[in-house]
């Protein structure tokens, strides 16, 4: 079988490789070329895989039996565009993999926040449970590579964005967490409910042996639940649900059925993840994995043990009684607003990127309870400045790198402020991607 690889980064790569093990005749294009598609070459001269960088062959593509789509190439985009009309069978990297794994369980996250911790954290249970387990997909490792190192594990924990689940077929979770709904990509889809039906493909191939994990305090998910066909269990910091977990006096609880007794897991003081948003994170994690039947304790000790990810509220260092906090993360306002809500405290907030077409009004409306001084920076710089002016606060300035924002942050703050990156937005202006990002703010603020 020939098989064709859009896209020369690590998804692309990855699969490339899987599929040259399993035998099949592979060839890789990748229309960019730059440093980070450059650095995956003596990966593919070890494997013998054969490439470009910089154009698509079109005139090769004609003897393809299937094609490869990495997550991050668009399926508007002219090579699949006459992929499609040449009749040739697309799938994605998360699809591709999931066929060499027809006997593991599949926990699927998706979401437009927390994804990345949640997926960390249920994996962090999962590897004490059944230590075969893997953790990837969308955060970090893609699943062609997991599955090169361990072909068959019990469980598999994938965080699985919208990209992944446009191309799926067969994707067939045992789970799949849906954690919240909001504005997001609208750079790549048109609309909101766009944006929804490519998420809501989660759950596609479920069935009523299957267990869907929603968020009982979003009215999106809530609707959604109604024509579902996988069981459904819910998550909640605000309400008591019927099935699943939520928090009730500062302890976290799951029931599993209506006329069973709430089971206590743990108490809020033992989760060490800050903000009301990761305790909603930690109830879905609990959720999922008490459907799997994780016992109470392992669940626990994976909480109790879970320092959270790099970039996500990261704490870098205290200078001069000053905590530097790093969630480069935060690429959308809702999550920086979850970021702002996590201090009890206001903060000295470095904010702005690269545009998605967000509204910045709402987290522009939080401002005056939440920010101290507000610091821009980036292509939406103007854009968030005429939110900020809108809902008349006038505490910000604007800079022109990060550089001059951690050294303008040092000289206003005082011993006991928090100085935040959190910045609401995509970082392709300025950097590689939000963990270039986070290592140069961390890089800059060691370096004060």
């Amino acid at each position: 079988m020939n098989v064709l690889i859009v896209g020369g980064r690590r998804s692309g790569v990855y699969a490339s490789i899987l599929a040259k093990t399993k035998g099949f005749n592979v060839f890789l294009t990748e229309k960019t070329v730059n440093d980070e598609v450059k650095s995956f070459e003596p990966l593919l001269k070890e494997y013998d895989i054969p490439y470009e960088f910089g154009r698509h062959s079109f005139e090769k593509f004609y003897n393809v039996d299937l094609v490869v789509l990495s997550p991050g190439v668009p399926k508007d985009v002219p090579i699949v565009k006459y992929l499609e009309e040449a009749g040739k069978k697309i799938v994605g990297e998360l699809e591709f993999a999931n066929m060499f794994a027809p006997d593991t369980e599949v926990i699927a996250i998706t979401g437009t926040n927390g994804k990345s911790t949640t997926t960390a954290l249920i994996g962090n249970i999962f590897k004490l449970f059944e230590p075969s387990t893997v953790v990837g997909g969308n955060l970090g490792t893609p699943y062609s590579e997991l599955l090169l190192h361990n072909p068959n594990p019990k469980y598999a924990v994938l965080e699985t964005s919208c990209f992944q689940l446009e191309t799926i077929e067969q994707y067939h979770p045992k789970v799949s967490v849906f954690l919240n709904l909001t504005e997001d990509h609208l750079d790549r889809y048109k609309t909101m409910a766009e944006y929804f039906e490519a998420k809501k493909r989660i759950f596609m191939n479920q069935n009523e042996t299957d267990f869907a994990v929603l968020n009982f305090d979003d009215v999106n998910l809530l609707e959604l639940s109604k024509s579902l066909k996988p069981n459904v269990f819910f998550f909640s910091s605000k309400n008591l649900v019927e099935k699943g977990a939520f928090l009730y006096k500062d302890e976290v609880f799951f029931i599993k059925a209506k006329d069973k007794k709430p089971k206590k897991i743990i108490d809020r003081s033992n989760i060490r993840l800050p903000g009301l948003h990761n305790v909603e994170n930690v109830l879905a994690s609990i959720t999922a994995s008490m459907l799997l039947d994780v016992p109470v304790e392992i669940i626990k000790e994976g909480i109790e043990t879970f320092k959270g990810l790099e970039h996500r509220l990261e704490f870098v260092r205290v200078l001069n009684g000053v905590t530097y906090v790093n969630d480069s993360k935060s690429t959308t306002p809702d999550s920086t607003i979850k970021a702002l809500e996590a201090f009890n405290q206001k903060v000295i907030l470095i904010l702005g990127g690269s545009s998605k077409n967000n509204s910045f009004k709402k987290l522009a409306e939080l401002f005056d309870l939440h920010v101290k001084f507000l610091i821009l920076l980036g292509e939406t710089a103007d854009e968030i400045e005429k939110a900020a002016k809108l809902a008349q606060f006038d505490k910000y300035a604007k800079v022109n790198s990060l550089r001059e924002a951690v050294d303008f942050a040092k000289s206003i703050a005082k011993s006991g402020d928090i100085v935040l990156l959190s910045p609401a937005c995509a970082s392709f202006d300025m950097f590689k991607n939000f963990e270039d990002r986070g290592e140069k703010f961390k890089e800059i603020v060691n370096t004060l």
